[in-house]
């Protein structure tokens, strides 16, 4: 079955590459140029009908970026704060959280950090870690 796009990375004269293959013709990518064309193609989703669906699906199996870096700051035009979370594939993604989602946001992380508490109360005497 012929694929009319394909992707890889390959290894070109040492330094690291992506491949993109479209109907024959092909272009090599590097770091950079993949971090910009993310960017781009990011900026151009955002515009694109269906939108981004407001909720996660739950058929989908979205890759988790496990213990992410992070980094928040306060932006004297914005009320509330300004959080910006990094994807070792996707790279740094900022978000303007107003002030009264960020209390809703701390509420909800406050509900699993109490939940994870209590269970960890109830495991078997057997369950606990050495």
């Amino acid at each position: 079955m012929h694929k009319p796009m394909s992707v890889e990375l390959i290894n070109e004269y040492g330094e690291h590459a992506v491949r993109v293959n479209v109907e024959g013709h092909a272009a090599l990518l590097d770091a950079p140029e993949v971090d910009a064309l993310i960017e781009e193609l990011g900026k151009l989703r955002a515009t694109m009908r269906p939108a981004v669906p407001e909720q996660p699906l739950r058929t989908h199996q979205y890759v988790l970026e496990i213990d992410p870096c992070w980094y928040t700051e306060r932006n004297p035009l914005f009320d509330g704060a300004v959080v910006f979370l990094r994807h070792t594939g996707l790279g740094w993604a900022g978000f303007a959280i107003p002030t009264e989602s960020m209390h809703r946001l701390k509420e909800a992380l406050s509900a699993h950090e109490a939940a994870a508490k209590r269970e960890a109360h109830h495991l078997p005497v057997h369950a606990l870690p050495n």
